[in-house]
């Protein structure tokens, strides 16, 4: 090489990889304004080999307390398939961004455990490379320093909410509000956003389903972030998802019915002469009835006509009877609300508790419907029935179906073998659905768990609905539990103890499911309030007697 020993030909070599390393910083990074507005560009990333322990010093420089996991996950940024399908501009704007996500990492200060660090920038890793060449949204990063601090604080409170940027980065977008973290917006406001993106949406289907999904996602995306930060109580949350689910029922149950109403024209029903248009509302049960919904829970659903008299036929173009209208729109709606696309999907959908159930047809005349609930229910349907209300659609079937499930609460339980049916039914629930393991508790099914809670709560109201109709006017299980008190039916100690546990149950409950983990958790701090549970449901599902004061 012309060199007399190592140490000038390493003197020269140096000097050459200098040279091509400024070359090449030269293309990575160019005479871009925003490299330029971030004077530290972590320039030992972008050698063509980088050398882990420069990295680390650089990294250290940066603020951090422990550089070397976040040095690993650089690299494998640096040599992963995400850097290599970027254009000039979007690597350009990548270098300018990295420096600021470190620093606004160091400046929050180490999270508990030595990996807090880099556990953080793994989320806002997965979040960049889900952009992909979008690289729009890195330059809203750049340009939008409130906008980035946002994000590394959605990332901060866990992978839920890491994950839904991750996965739909369109909510990059929300990033931009900065009320973000201090306003969530009441049902009328959500219902006008939703509008808003319909009528953006036009009148095309396959964008206006898309704007409903959009929406449910912005939607739970600002109520988690709330949540996840402390901002909103578990029921506040329940409250929220449970308005956002109802407005796109509602707007889902048009667009399905509009479409029907194109093909077929409307269902006409009634004495010759005397026709009018048949109604169809929609009768949410369960966690939707009970005003419930957690982040990921599905829609129950009923529902329910009013087609009757001679005429059953649509009104044309291509004419059908009002049976097979209503079932097609049933699968209508099922298919826009649980479809897959790449803006993913609404909601599952459950409508096993319809009369005479999977067999049983997809939309029920309201008056067979409440003749069913008189005669053939049995208890586990009015235990259902309880926790049901009316949630969209025509506002006189609505009003019908309050009026039948008042009724039914009222005068049509089998009360006089009720306590032995409830606890069948919930001894049969623990033999199949138990799953916790040697010291942990299963929140939901295990004894002394929210089911039995429910249990309780549901046979107090079906027992004494027929003396005090009032019991039966709320849905949701604290409300249908503090009746019960105001009642003077149960002491208000037993109540009291009722509801602390079933909050502090579900609360913990709802974290797990934020992890996307099952409701098990150690037994041992839940085994006051546990116990507590389980004597009142030995009590009254097993002796047969008033609950002991707690």
């Amino acid at each position: 090489m012309g060199h007399a020993d190592w140490e000038s030909f390493s003197r020269s070599l140096d000097g050459v990889r200098e040279s091509v390393t400024a070359r090449f910083r030269d293309v990575i990074f160019g005479p871009s304004r925003e490299a330029a507005a971030d004077p530290g560009d972590l320039a030992s990333l972008w050698v063509i080999e980088p050398e882990r322990g420069r990295l680390v010093e650089d990294l250290a420089a940066f603020g951090l307390g422990d550089p070397g996991p976040v040095a690993e996950q650089l690299l494998e940024l640096r040599g992963s398939t995400y850097l290599a399908r970027l254009d000039e501009h979007g690597r350009r704007r990548l270098a300018t961004l990295l420096p600021r996500l470190l620093r606004s990492i160091a400046a929050r200060g180490r999270k508990a455990g030595s990996d807090g660090e880099a556990t953080l920038l793994r989320r806002l890793r997965s979040v960049i490379e889900s952009i992909g060449g979008r690289t729009a949204y890195l330059s809203l990063l750049n340009e939008n320093p409130q906008a980035l601090e946002r994000l590394v604080e959605v990332c901060e409170h866990g992978d839920f909410l890491a994950r839904q940027v991750a996965s739909f980065p369109i909510l990059l977008d929300e990033l931009v509000d900065e009320r973000l973290f201090e306003v969530l917006p009441d049902r009328a406001q959500f219902e006008g956003e939703l509008d808003a993106r319909l009528e953006h949406a036009g009148d095309d289907l396959e964008r206006q389903v898309d704007a409903l999904r959009h929406f449910r996602r912005a939607a739970r995306f600002r109520v988690a972030l709330l949540d996840l930060t402390g901002r909103l109580p578990l029921m506040v949350v329940s409250d929220r998802l449970t308005d956002v689910a109802e407005l796109i029922l509602e707007r889902a149950m048009r667009m399905a019915w509009d479409q029907l109403v194109r093909a077929h024209g409307e269902p006409l029903c009634g004495p010759q002469g005397q026709e009018r248009t048949a109604g169809l509302a929609a009768v949410g049960y369960g966690k939707l009835g009970g005003w419930e919904l957690g982040y990921a829970s599905d829609l129950d659903l009923v529902f329910l006509h009013d087609s009757e008299g001679e005429l059953q036929q649509t009104a044309g173009p291509k004419v059908v009877d009002n049976a097979v209208f209503f079932t097609r729109f049933g699968q209508r709606l099922v298919h826009l609300l649980t479809v897959h696309t790449a803006a993913g999907r609404l909601y599952e959908v459950d409508m096993r508790l319809r009369p005479s159930g999977k067999g049983g047809l997809t939309v029920t005349q309201v008056r067979a419907f409440a003749e069913y609930q008189r005669t053939e229910a049995w208890t586990w349907e009015h235990q259902a029935l309880l926790h049901s209300r009316s949630v969209a659609g025509a506002r006189s079937i609505r009003e019908e179906f309050e009026r039948v499930r008042v009724e039914v609460l009222t005068r049509h339980v089998r009360r006089d073998s009720l306590r032995e049916d409830v606890r069948t039914m919930r001894e049969r629930m623990r033999a199949e659905l138990g799953r916790a393991g040697e010291g942990e508790f299963d929140l939901k099914q295990d004894p002394g768990g929210i089911t039995d809670i429910e249990f309780l709560a549901q046979y107090w109201v079906l027992r004494w609905a027929g003396e005090y109709p009032p019991l039966c006017i709320y849905s949701d299980t604290i409300r249908q539990l503090e009746s019960v008190g105001s009642a003077a039916l149960v002491d208000h100690r037993v109540i009291d103890a009722l509801v602390d546990a079933y909050r502090s149950f579900r609360q913990a409950a709802h974290r797990l499911s934020l992890e996307e983990r099952p409701p098990l958790v150690p037994a041992e701090p839940f085994a006051v309030r546990r116990r507590r549970v389980s004597e009142v449901w030995q009590a009254v599902m097993v002796a047969g007697a008033d609950p002991p004061p707690l």
